[in-house]
């Protein structure tokens, strides 16, 4: 009781950019820095049982014409039950993609690929329910509001997110995942929902002292055509692995495709690949040296290209 912390996270990066669009031939390239995330943490327990929790987010990208962004990405009163059983109120992580950041292990180099490819969100108002019944299950549901914690809002009902995960080694484990909701849109008297926005989870992957190994796969409906007759589909799948070498060194690589509209533009491809090679020089600090590229395409002929390399950097404290 009257326990009270603070710490926070910082991914920063600096990076030479080289932008492609292959349809004109221009091309451009140019140094800069990215402060992609600024969280600033705070908990207070009121008893081992209760407590509550504040993270704000803050951000700033290259090329950002307007002032740096704030947002509140969680904040929600926690009660603890059994072990491993927990209930929160308020602004938390969403469960598929707050599990897959755990196993994935490089977060602050890029978000994995449902978030690139606008098919997830990593926090959202609501009730949110974790547990492990078991040693080798776990389940967690989400019932929000869909606006997502950068702009919350509700709509006409409540989204539902929810995961069930086996984990046959505590170095393994397999998760299935799926999403329900209008993200937080309702109708009005112009504009009329014609969809419901839904995503399927399979997630395996594999971590220990050495090695890291993922897969996650996606398939989403509706995300981004709420209010339009015809439906559409994107599927998205992130692969990952990396190497510890030493405590300090570690090498790793991550390779994503997606197709962002399976019914009204099945030609159109996208790719992101990344490799790196990382230094932690002291406990909190995460130093890495990363190429990038990206790729998108349309009928097999390329749209635009990019190209990065650069350091990024993760600073706990």
């Amino acid at each position: 009781a009257g326990d009270f912390r603070f710490g926070g996270k910082v991914f920063a990066d600096i990076s030479s950019l080289q932008q492609n669009n292959d349809r004109t031939g221009a091309s451009h390239r140019a140094w800069d820095g990215d402060l992609k995330r600024l969280y600033l943490d705070t908990d207070y327990a009121f008893d081992p049982a209760w407590s509550v929790h504040l993270t704000t987010d803050v951000n700033w990208l290259r090329g950002q014409a307007h002032s740096t962004d704030v947002w509140v990405k969680h904040f929600y009163l926690q009660r603890r039950f059994a072990p491993g059983t927990t209930l929160r109120i308020g602004a938390s992580d969403m469960p598929m993609l707050a599990l897959t950041s755990r196993w994935y292990g490089y977060r602050y180099i890029d978000a994995i690929g449902t978030t690139l490819a606008k098919i997830d969100t990593a926090s959202d108002w609501g009730v949110h329910l974790a547990g492990r019944p078991s040693r080798a299950f776990d389940f967690a549901v989400s019932v929000v509001t869909g606006g997502g914690y950068k702009q919350p809002h509700t709509g006409e009902r409540a989204d539902v997110e929810a995961l069930v995960a086996w984990h046959p080694d505590p170095r393994a484990v397999v998760a299935l995942g799926g999403y329900d909701g209008r993200l937080g849109d309702e109708s009005d008297a112009t504009h009329t929902l014609q969809h419901t926005a839904r995503r399927i989870d399979l997630l395996a992957a594999w971590a220990d002292r050495a090695w890291r190994f993922g897969v996650r796969y996606s398939y989403g409906s509706n995300w981004a055509n709420l209010y339009t007759v015809p439906g559409d589909r994107v599927r998205s799948i992130s692969t990952w692995a990396s190497r510890q070498l030493t405590p300090q060194w570690s090498v790793f690589a991550r390779c994503d495709y997606t197709w962002p509209s399976r019914l009204q533009d099945p030609s159109r491809r996208g790719r992101y690949a990344d490799t790196g090679v990382e230094w932690r020089p002291q406990k909190g600090l995460r130093l890495a040296l990363v190429g990038k590229h990206t790729a998108a395409w349309q009928q097999g002929v390329p749209l635009a290209t990019t190209n990065e390399l650069g350091v990024w950097s993760e600073l706990r404290f």
